[in-house]
């Protein structure tokens, strides 16, 4: 005798009396409800699952522009884990350059930042890093590994918090990024 959970070999599961296709039926529900208690006892009801905080690049801040080169913030990946105490969040940061055509740089400096803001979007802290972009034959890449903590314990769900990295650049630097930027 076969299990009630059991498919049946049968190619065409159409064929049969209505009765029978109603039995089938009953048995998959059977199934499928056994399988959600099953899933249901294995879930804490009362623990709650907090998420990483929100880590991205500032759209106006990620493209640096000098005489030397164009810098730009290009990749940003990040992983969180909670302590009892914080959140500490590791990102792998990539700054892609190039030369200015006709240049004759061989590394393009840049400064950067790493800000983190609270869930109402106050800065919390924020740190500067200085990197080099080597460039062979006007082009090149860095990676650059980011780690960071945000005093937010495991009762305190960290995806209301951001972790935002950009180029340290001037204001009028900005305004004009964000001038190029409208319309994208």
């Amino acid at each position: 005798m076969t299990s009630p959970c059991m498919m049946t070999r049968r190619i065409d599961h159409n064929i049969g009396s209505p009765a029978r296709k109603a039995a089938r039926s009953w048995r998959m529900a059977a199934c499928a409800g056994l399988a959600m208690l099953a899933l249901a006892g294995c879930a804490e009801n009362d623990a709650m699952v907090a998420g990483c905080p929100n880590v991205g690049v500032l759209r106006d801040a990620g493209t640096l522009r000098t005489d030397q080169g164009v810098a730009v913030l290009s990749s940003l990946v990040a992983t969180c884990a909670y302590d009892d105490t914080s959140v500490k969040v590791a990102a792998n940061l990539l700054i892609t350059g190039r030369a200015v055509e006709g240049g004759s740089a061989t590394s393009l400096p840049v400064t950067y930042f790493v800000a983190i803001t609270d869930p109402n979007r106050n800065i919390l802290t924020k740190r500067t890093f200085t990197t080099s972009v080597p460039l062979d034959g006007g082009t090149g890449s860095v990676q650059e590994t980011l780690e960071q903590s945000i005093p937010a314990p495991k009762t305190v769900d960290a995806r209301w918090y951001e972790v935002m990295v950009g180029f340290q650049m001037d204001p009028a630097e900005v305004d004009a990024n964000r001038a190029r930027n409208q319309g994208q």
